[in-house]
């Protein structure tokens, strides 16, 4: 089984931080790697469309973001870049997409 998911968080999708899954915004399960990879391709397309910049990390992870787009940290006192990170699971464990 693969999963696909997107991560909206204010840190890049690879450090996948123990509690990664609760900024889950986006999820889709496939039976087969072909068909995973087909929609692969289509959400990287329209985040790339959507968002002027990329950081690559670990397992290929892509972390889409706008520099216009931060928020506010209360614990932080610091304004936060949001990224929106592209990961691949089969079988519960991050693979690498090229």
């Amino acid at each position: 089984m693969y999963e696909i998911v997107i991560i909206t968080a204010d840190y890049e999708g690879w450090w996948l931080f123990d509690e990664w899954r609760e900024d889950v915004t986006l999820s889709h399960t496939f039976d087969n790697y072909e068909t995973m990879k087909l929609k692969y391709d289509q959400i990287y397309k329209s985040l790339e469309d959507k968002y002027p910049s990329l950081k690559r990390g670990k397992y290929n992870i892509p972390a889409f973001f706008s520099c216009c787009e931060i928020e506010y940290c209360d614990d932080c006192d610091d304004d936060m870049q949001i990224y929106y990170s592209l990961v691949v699971l089969k079988d519960k464990k991050v693979i690498e997409i090229n």
